[in-house]
């Protein structure tokens, strides 16, 4: 989990420009982190092609937090 955390972390800062120690696994990507949604979308193709994965809608709806990030990452 350590490693995925790590990657996606580094996405964030990227994509994002907020330094990775402002944030942590149980930071809320609309709440704690003020993420906007072109900024989500963003991530979330980086984080597709970075992981050669592809999310379904249901587990997209899923993730609040970085940690349900890291596990539906994880589960693929």
């Amino acid at each position: 989990m350590n490693e995925i955390y790590s990657r996606l972390a580094a996405i964030i800062e990227d994509v994002a420009d907020i330094p990775q120690d402002e944030f942590n696994e149980d930071s809320s990507l609309m709440m704690d982190l003020d993420l906007a949604s072109l900024e989500i979308m963003a991530i979330i193709a980086r984080i597709e092609k970075e992981f050669s994965i592809k999310f379904t809608e249901d587990e997209l709806l899923s993730v609040e937090t970085l940690r349900d990030a890291v596990e539906v990452i994880s589960a693929k």
